[in-house]
């Protein structure tokens, strides 16, 4: 595999690892804060669960009359909003909305809006306290902000509490469109910084591939096959150098294959040459010969012989090499 799809992987994996981390981390705060708003619920569920207990308990010991202990629950109640959240009270039994922030809703059936899969609303109240088997449910809804003006409609959370002495059903939920816009404000920047530190690493990662580059001339699978070439003979391949890289790995291997060129051509050369001259020394000494002894003609042929094997010997060790 070449160092730049090399590289290029590094960099791909570290985007993927960055965008699963991101998405994670976002994901794991959006959990959070909607635990955290359930978790607010709750607490305020529990103290509208203990104002009715309490003025429930003044019916049963005959301080108050039944209408007078729930008109007393109702006013406690509703003292208790805060900008947009309040308390919402509905008698189960009629649908009638004993406790709302609109005053004009008060005392008259009211369906009240669906939940988000579309159910009316007290349905998916009613189902979501059945299922969670402690008397409290929630529900995500979409509803427009009270005497705000404002008729659009935003996502609410909202957690229901069954009063069953009085057939009552408690709600109070918190509009969760800020949860979203912080999830999106934290996406925006996680991506800015995930896209810095991707930045950072790509420059990082392609500096180092540069300087890897520079210092080998060319790719390392190409240095690899250059030098099992040269090592198997083969001195006639072209070796490509990258850009200002004259110093590198490769240029000294290429200034190798030059030299090694040159010494094998030269060696090539003169034992061609000395194998022509002793041909040649050969049949001039056997006419030298004709006017000497047996004995000297014997030992002259015997030098001849020896500079022929040498001949012979260089040539054979430089055929290996291809120029």
């Amino acid at each position: 595999m070449r160092l730049k799809t090399r590289v290029l992987i590094i960099v791909l994996a570290s985007l993927l690892g960055l965008v699963v981390m991101g998405i994670f981390g976002l994901l794991t705060t959006k959990k959070t804060m909607m635990v955290e708003r359930q978790a607010q619920i709750t607490l305020l569920l529990d103290f509208a669960d203990a104002q009715l207990r309490y003025y429930h308990s003044q019916e049963v010991a005959g301080r108050y009359s039944r209408e007078e202990a729930q008109a007393r629950a109702k006013e406690a109640l509703s003292a208790q909003r805060k900008g947009s959240d309040y308390f919402i009270v509905r008698s189960i039994a009629d649908n009638v909305l004993l406790v709302h922030a609109t005053a004009s809703r008060v005392g008259k059936v009211d369906p009240g809006g669906k939940a988000l899969d579309g159910r009316p609303v007290m349905e998916a109240y009613m189902e979501a306290i059945a299922k969670s088997g402690t008397g409290q449910g929630f529900v995500e809804l979409a509803a427009v902000r009270p005497n705000s003006g404002d008729k659009n409609l935003y996502k609410k959370l909202s957690g229901a509490d069954k009063f069953d002495p009085w057939n009552w059903i408690v709600v109070i939920g918190f509009f969760v469109d800020d949860i979203e816009d912080r999830f999106w404000e934290q996406a925006t920047l996680y991506l800015g910084v995930g896209g810095v530190l991707l930045a950072l690493l790509s420059t990082l990662i392609f500096r180092m591939r540069s300087v890897i580059l520079g210092q080998l001339g060319g790719e390392p699978q190409d240095a690899q096959e250059s030098m099992k070439k040269i090592a198997n003979g083969d001195l006639g391949i072209e070796i490509e150098l990258a850009k200002n890289y004259d110093t590198s790995l490769m240029a000294s291997l290429k200034l190798m294959q030059m030299k090694l060129k040159n010494m094998t051509g030269s060696i090539q050369e003169n034992a061609t040459t000395l194998a022509e001259q002793v041909k040649s020394f050969d049949d001039s000494a056997r006419v030298y010969a004709e006017t000497k002894s047996e004995e000297e003609f014997a030992a002259l042929m015997r030098t001849v012989k020896k500079l022929g094997k040498t001949a012979d010997i260089l040539g054979k060790s430089v055929s290996r090499f291809r120029l």
